[in-house]
């Protein structure tokens, strides 16, 4: 099996997903996502001038061609906080949006420390699901989960959260081994297609 850090495995998860452009700002806490990013060389990167503004850059990128995913990406502390506008807006108009922030090594967290914030709590509101991953190993599944997510039902925005220490261990991960779970796509069976045309035809004659 093929070691290497949870970072770089989730590049890869985004590679195999079908991410090619992402939107963000770089942050001490979301540094090595980056340089995994980077090493990975495979999806495009645009600087905002702002977190915020990348959220809404993720979103308009999803609206702007069908089967596009848009990512954004901050650090910890304000940048997931300043990303909720956009995460609202695109579950109000049912836009997958992948949110991706750093986050104080877990050791820090619910104490209070530099930029420590509960982001998970703070975008479940707001998100189709929003998680912090505390260990290593399960970075490419909340991955794979948030995309199913996302394309998923209602589509909508999701938020990973990874803390810095868990971007940084080492992991087993085989890129070639992996596939995007199927997208559960509701449909009417014959009888509720029936039920709901006889509902609308006794409808219009009143």
């Amino acid at each position: 099996m093929t070691k290497m850090t949870a970072a770089q495995a989730a590049a890869w998860v985004l590679e195999k997903e079908g991410v090619t452009q992402a939107f963000g700002v770089p942050g001490a806490a979301i540094n090595p996502f980056y340089a995994a990013l980077r090493k990975q060389g495979t999806i495009g990167h645009i600087l905002a001038r702002h977190v915020e503004g990348a959220s809404h850059m993720a979103e308009g990128y999803t609206r702007a061609a069908a089967g596009n995913i848009g990512v954004c990406i901050g650090t910890s502390g304000p940048a997931g906080t300043d990303m909720i506008t956009g995460l609202y807006s695109a579950q109000a108009d049912s836009i997958p949006i992948l949110c991706i922030t750093g986050q104080a090594p877990r050791a820090r967290l619910y104490k209070e420390d530099f930029q420590a914030v509960d982001i998970e709590s703070i975008a479940k509101p707001v998100t189709k699901w929003a998680v912090t991953v505390r260990e290593p190993a399960q970075v490419p599944r909340a991955l794979q989960q948030a995309f199913h997510l996302m394309r998923s039902g209602r589509p909508g925005p999701v938020l990973v959260d990874l803390p810095v220490d868990v971007q940084m261990a080492e992991i087993e991960f085989d890129p070639d081994t992996y596939s995007p779970l199927p997208v559960y796509k509701p449909f009417a069976t014959r009888a509720q297609a029936e039920k709901a045309i006889a509902m609308l035809q006794q409808a219009q004659r009143r």
